[in-house]
């Protein structure tokens, strides 16, 4: 058998086996790891003579690199996906990432997320200035504080997914960004299963969508349509413009789009939400995400215990 080059057979292994075989993004993610992975020098060792010490060697020097866990795992399980394949092919005989050791989180030099929100007085004046719809992209703002949706479940909204009699809105697609293409599209399913939800709409968020609606006519198709193209979703960096300067205006910081989706919650918890409810607002995969992500809110839950032994 031919020798070939590890580069070489992950890249035929993408291109001709798994381009449609998972989903767009999926297959957009695997592509953004292949390419990190030609950086460095396992890329050009030869299948036949890669063993456990050299996977172990690529896994150290990401992390003496300072990549993050998640980052490192994705390194891994993209040379663990195409070797489990090749041994199903018969190309290959020898599974060596099964001596392999994930790092400990103790040896990442990873810092720890800071969650971004926007104080009480911050969205006050904020809502005052979004409310205006001023702009088209000001009622997109409103829902993602308004509801806790992600950037990419506002964008790829239809009209249809709005149920004003129950006054809720339903997520079951996103709008996708493909690093790989720099481009847009909007997946028809959202991001996990979990994401593809029914919530409820505040009075605040029901009222901003009747006046938008009223402002554009009758409605049907996107909701945050494009003026240029109706089958066409506002941009991510459209939204981005349009809060980064009202933030100006304002003298706030800007903390980023999924900062509101983060005042959200925290406006959540601070009303007594639990911490299931709360998952399930989000759209997480699992509870202990929602957790984990906000356990800043929930402490030590000392007082809690308190109540249970009294």
């Amino acid at each position: 058998m031919e020798k070939r080059r590890l580069y070489l057979a992950i890249e035929e292994w993408l291109t001709d086996y798994k381009r449609n075989s998972v989903k767009t993004l999926t297959y957009d993610r695997l592509l953004i790891s292949f390419k990190m992975m030609l950086r460095y020098p396992i890329s050009e060792a030869f299948v036949d003579e890669i063993g456990t010490k050299d996977v172990q060697r690529y896994l150290n020097a990401l992390v003496t690199d300072g990549y993050s866990m998640s980052t490192i795992k994705k390194q891994f399980n993209l040379i663990t996906a195409y070797w489990k394949w090749a041994m199903a092919q018969g190309e290959i005989s020898v599974p060596v990432y099964m001596g392999v050791n994930l790092p400990s989180k103790s040896s990442i030099r990873e810092a720890e997320t800071d969650i971004q929100v926007y104080s009480h007085d911050e969205q006050r004046r904020l809502l005052r200035k979004l409310e205006t719809l001023e702009h088209d992209q000001y009622a997109a703002v409103v829902l993602m504080l308004e509801a806790g949706l992600r950037i990419g479940e506002v964008l790829a909204l239809d009209w249809t997914d709005i149920l004003w009699n129950r006054k809720a809105v339903r997520i079951h697609r996103t709008l996708i960004r493909l690093s790989s293409e720099a481009t847009t599209y909007i997946q028809e399913t959202p991001k996990s299963k979990t994401s593809k939800r029914t919530i409820p709409l505040s009075d605040r968020a029901l009222e901003i969508l009747n006046r938008y609606r009223e402002k554009h006519g009758i409605p049907h198709g996107l909701i945050f349509a494009r003026s240029d193209d109706p089958d066409l979703p506002y941009s991510y960096s459209s939204i981005e413009f349009h809060v980064r300067r009202l933030c100006k205006d304002l003298d706030i910081s800007y903390r980023g789009l999924h900062a509101f989706r983060h005042t959200f919650a925290t406006n959540c918890y601070e009303r007594g939400c639990d911490v299931k409810i709360l998952s399930k607002l989000l759209g997480h995969a699992d509870v202990s995400i929602t957790y984990n992500t906000y356990i800043h809110l929930y402490g030590d839950a000392l007082e809690e215990m308190r109540k249970i032994i009294g």
